[in-house]
């Protein structure tokens, strides 16, 4: 959803913007089996992860079996946003998850569905789930995704360009610190920023305790997503080890993610695709949590071989990590640079300018978009 909604912001910045419609399919399908397919990977990110990791490399690439089965067993619980789609059918339709992808794929080829539908993998590899015949374009991360993409659909004819994963336009205008701060009321000091995910996967209370007796002045952001029962269990913990020399502030889901990585010299965090790129946007060192799941060990030995992520393999040791990062001034700024070349702040942007391109728009003099037919064009994302 945050890259959708990226997506959607660089267009509404494009003059004149289509008209866009951002749909979670989640919210659109039945209940239970919306239900289902959140909580198992939750509970396989969270108790499993070595059988996620495992079920990860079996189904890449699809077995056909899989492939057949799947779709059809899918579109069954989304049979009522399919018929709305059916009578009132969009322009284009682009998807940032898998799962439009796999339900909608199918109608293509049976002139079903005459919508282009494009493909934007939020995850480095392009793991065989989002590899469908009826995908007409693909839009991938790097050449080695788009290489990847090439040699799983060999003997197809493939659309696929390279932009980066799609962050929100403001990860890519660099924040004045020193203002940012001030303005949430920080104090001005060494800051570091831990994350959980959107749904607090990882446990903030263990990676909290490695802090403690941190030498110096410290501020600690943690961020425990959606999970309330662990944003309770970090404000204790705050409401223990606050000092004068020990600044802890402790939220949930936050809306505002490039302000709280622009305060930070250090983020550190689960290896999502997603985070990844938005700290790297941003030019923020990282320290990387261990995996959950087969894309996030991918997603972290690539960050690492950057130079921009450091990993922490247990997370009781990530304090003394950090510690060893800013006692080295001159690493931690050779990590900051090496950000800054992996990032891709304007993909969401050019993935924009892609869509427009697509819809019969032509560049003017001026580097905007004007028109050839001034009415809205209906997106869905």
């Amino acid at each position: 959803m945050r890259a959708a909604h990226a997506v959607a912001k660089a267009l509404s910045g494009i003059t004149p913007s289509p008209e866009v419609r951002v749909e979670d399919l989640l919210e659109r399908g039945s209940p239970l089996f919306c239900f289902l397919y959140r909580t198992t990977y939750l509970f396989l990110a969270r108790r499993f992860p070595r059988l996620l990791d495992r079920l990860y490399g079996w189904s890449d690439p699809m077995p056909r079996w899989l492939a057949l089965l799947l779709p059809r067993i899918d579109r069954l619980a989304f049979r009522t946003f399919l018929r709305e789609l059916a009578e009132d059918p969009p322009d284009l339709i682009l998807s940032t998850h898998f799962l439009p992808l796999e339900i909608l794929s199918s109608d293509r080829p049976k002139g079903l569905l005459r919508t282009p539908l494009w493909g934007v993998v939020t995850d480095l590899h392009p793991h065989g789930i989002w590899l469908w015949p009826g995908v007409s374009h693909y839009v991938v991360s790097d050449e080695a995704a788009e290489r990847t993409v090439r040699q799983k659909r060999t003997g197809q004819t493939l659309s696929v360009s390279t932009a980066g994963i799609p962050v929100d336009p403001e990860f890519s205008v660099p924040p004045v610190r020193g203002d940012l701060r001030e303005k949430m009321g920080l104090p001005e000091r060494n800051t570091v920023l831990l994350l959980s995910g959107g749904e607090g996967l990882d446990d903030l209370v263990s990676l909290l305790d490695s802090f403690a007796g941190f030498p110096g002045e410290l501020t600690l952001i943690a961020i425990a997503g959606k999970n309330r029962r662990l944003l309770r269990a970090c404000e204790r913990w705050a409401g223990r080890h606050q000092s004068r020399w020990l600044a802890v502030r402790v939220h949930g889901f936050v809306k505002n993610m490039p302000q709280m990585m622009g305060v930070a010299d250090v983020v550190v965090t689960k290896p999502g695709g997603m985070t990844l790129f938005e700290a790297l946007a941003l030019g923020r060192p990282l320290v990387l949590l261990p995996a959950r799941g087969g894309q996030e060990a991918i997603n972290r030995r690539w960050a690492v071989d950057t130079g921009a992520a450091v990993p922490s393999d247990q997370p009781r040791r990530t304090g003394s990590l950090v510690r060893a990062l800013f006692e080295d001034p001159d690493r931690l700024r050779e990590m900051a640079l090496a950000a800054c070349r992996a990032g891709r702040p304007e993909a969401s942007i050019l993935i924009a300018r892609e869509v427009v391109g697509s819809l019969c728009y032509d560049v003017n003099s001026e580097g905007g978009f004007h028109a050839d037919n001034p009415l809205p064009v209906g997106l869905h994302l």
